[in-house]
């Protein structure tokens, strides 16, 4: 089965029994989210097979969503999932006009060391993409906006997590080990060293840790007054990274836009 994405956030699969929930709303959710980058059109059987439902019980979930616009049929019988899903995501967005603001320091970033910046909010087990800058010809991967990647094994990721401190640190750290054992075994002392370093040096550094080609650094933003984690990266494709000038150039240049960034006072870092 394809992962429908890295890491769903607080995903309705995820949810533990509970007899006040809608298991019809949270089975419909699942419907959505088991489409992944690679799927144009899933089929009533495979979508079945990938959330674990009979198939009559998809087949109703589905006409469900295609009557309410949020899944489209195709002229094989297949199912899309459709624009209106995209106006969902609208809100979420326009509550956020301070990613605008940061757009010109993160293009600044991306044009001087010829890669792509992103800004990243925490989500769940995930972060979500919410503002990238810099498309350079023959990417290996450029960030889109809604995109996710993991808290416990990315630079942006890393920088988030050390927003976080004491209790809810912790808690976060026991919320991915138990969601990711494996992948949070193989990356539990990088992820350690990397949210010591943002506390202490205001950046960190991936070697290919998330996606093999990119070599990555991120610094932490802060909380914004409504309680959002908010960090940002820059990339380059591994091919031509040069770790000393991530770790002597790249890196500081980071941590120094987001200690200016901050001085706006929409972001708090404790």
């Amino acid at each position: 089965m394809t992962k429908p994405r890295e890491g769903d956030g607080e995903g309705a699969a995820r949810l533990q029994p509970d007899a006040s929930l809608s298991s019809t709303l949270i089975r419909g959710l699942e419907v959505l989210q088991c489409f992944s980058t690679e799927d144009r059109s899933l089929s009533n059987a495979e979508i079945a097979r990938r959330v674990g439902l009979n198939r009559p019980t998809v087949s109703r979930l589905c006409k469900t969503l295609v009557h309410v616009g949020y899944l489209r049929r195709d002229a094989r019988g297949g199912f899309r999932l459709a624009p209106r899903l995209v106006a969902l995501s609208y809100p979420v967005l326009s509550a956020m006009p301070w990613r605008h603001e940061v757009l010109i320091p993160m293009r600044d970033l991306a044009a001087m060391f010829s890669g792509n910046s992103s800004l990243g909010v925490m989500s769940g087990d995930c972060f979500v993409h919410i503002q990238t800058a810099g498309n350079p010809p023959g990417w290996p991967h450029v960030p889109d906006i809604g995109q996710t990647g993991p808290l416990h094994r990315s630079a942006l990721g890393w920088a988030l997590l050390s927003i976080l401190q004491g209790r809810e640190y912790e808690d976060k750290l026991v919320e991915l080990r138990d969601l990711h054992p494996e992948e949070f075994a193989g990356s539990a002392e990088k992820t350690t060293a990397a949210v010591a370093r943002c506390r202490t040096e205001g950046f960190c550094v991936s070697y290919g840790d998330w996606r093999p080609n990119l070599t990555a650094a991120a610094a932490p933003l802060g909380r914004t007054e409504d309680g959002l984690c908010v960090a940002i990266a820059c990339a380059v494709p591994s091919y031509r990274a040069v770790a000393e000038a991530f770790e002597t150039e790249l890196g500081p240049r980071l941590a120094s836009a987001a200690q200016a960034i901050r001085q706006d006072g929409v972001f708090v870092l404790r």
